[in-house]
């Protein structure tokens, strides 16, 4: 009888497991692999934790806390840089591994996004090792510049790369190379665990209108929740019965909701932190939002998508890509005002609304589950 061979030990990097699009893509795809009998370890050093109770128990999560040097223990120098430690800008990706990881050996080690997590895999010293890194971003368009050189620095020292989405894929081809293996793969979406999970009761009370409008995100200005407020306000003001549900969390809240009540705005728009399911809020709207300045892919995109939901978006490069160039959604103008007119436009059209209803479920097919984890499967075992 053959022996079994026995799948390979996988390590990810990823700072948190805190609502956002990279963490739940994180947590799909180990548990996917879990579940085909890998054994899958996933490393933060941040310690937040929406996500954690959606991980399959076969899944270890390590938390790291950042290195005790002084300037990690004084909030305003560490606050100061996105990586979040003064220490860790200064070490070598070497010490970075060696600090973080140790002397545990991988088969697999995956950067699973920019930045510090990067750095880490980069200084791996396992040369038996499979070194990978995804790029979840447009490398052009990265709010944080400093960021955004020293990765491009540490992709050329990865030489598998897994780019989610074409725009990805262009920009880092642009900005960093072909290092030898790039590859396109799409994001891995659990499309029936996604059906499942919206069909359970919201935790919050939404403030819902004749014409519902909803953006999942974390709260940062690039995501463009400014834009839908501000959309919002102005619709209303001219007579219009319309809400916005505001599902997320994040540094960004305190201004948003003083936003909302300058504006005078808060008996129709709500927040809310959508915890580890925000998919009921999204199947309760009659459209989703994407109000980003920059985006790699957006996964709330897609998601919607798959409920059958109408999407709106700005005109950036992932979602253009998700939705084939306005084929399967709206696009609009990437301003506040290209926002505005486009909910306006669908809130006075019932009939191109329901257009881009019967739009969302045709393209439901191109979110292949089995085909995209074949890709990755395949990139693990080659």
């Amino acid at each position: 009888m053959k022996k079994q061979m026995k799948k390979k030990k996988i390590l990810f990097v990823i700072q948190s497991l805190r609502m956002g699009g990279a963490e739940r893509l994180q947590v799909t795809l180990a548990n996917k692999l879990a579940e085909a009998g890998y054994d899958v370890t996933i490393l933060i050093w941040t310690p937040l934790y929406t996500f954690r109770e959606n991980l399959d128990p076969r899944v270890r999560l390590i938390y790291k806390a950042p290195d005790e040097h002084l300037g990690n223990r004084i909030p305003y120098i560490r606050h100061k840089f996105y990586d979040g430690c003064m220490w860790e800008l200064r070490a070598t990706p070497k010490q970075l591994y060696r600090y973080y990881v140790g002397r545990e050996k991988y088969d697999v080690e995956i950067a699973f996004f920019h930045g510090l997590a990067l750095r880490i895999v980069a200084g791996s010293t396992d040369k038996k090792a499979l070194h990978l890194a995804w790029v979840h971003h447009d490398l052009e368009k990265l709010a944080y510049k400093d960021d955004a050189e020293r990765s491009k620095k540490m992709y050329r020292t990865i030489r598998n790369i897994v780019c989610v989405s074409r725009a990805s894929y262009d920009s880092f081809m642009k900005t960093v190379g072909d290092t030898g293996s790039v590859r396109l793969i799409y994001n891995l979406l659990p499309t029936g665990e996604i059906r499942r999970l919206a069909e359970e009761p919201p935790v919050h009370r939404i403030k819902k209108a004749k014409f519902h409008i909803v953006i999942t995100a974390r709260f940062d200005p690039n995501k463009g929740q400014d834009r839908l407020i501000d959309a919002v306000a102005r619709l209303r003001h001219e007579g219009k019965d319309v809400s916005l549900a505001l599902i997320g969390e994040g540094d960004d809240e305190k201004r948003l909701r003083e936003r909302i009540l300058e504006a005078g705005m808060q008996d129709c728009i709500t927040i809310a932190d959508g915890g580890n399911n925000p998919y009921p809020y999204i199947k309760e709207a009659d459209v989703l939002a994407c109000a980003s300045i920059s985006e790699g892919y957006n996964l709330t995109v897609a998601e919607a998508l798959m409920l059958g939901v109408p999407v709106l978006s700005t005109d950036c490069a992932g979602p253009r890509e998700i939705l084939d160039g306005g084929r399967y959604g709206m696009l609009v103008e990437n301003s506040g005002e290209g926002v505005y007119r486009g909910l306006k436009e669908l809130y006075e059209s019932p009939s191109l609304l329901a257009v881009y209803k019967k739009k969302a479920v045709e393209r439901q097919d191109f979110f292949n589950e089995d085909k995209i984890f074949k890709q990755i499967t395949d990139l693990i075992e080659g």
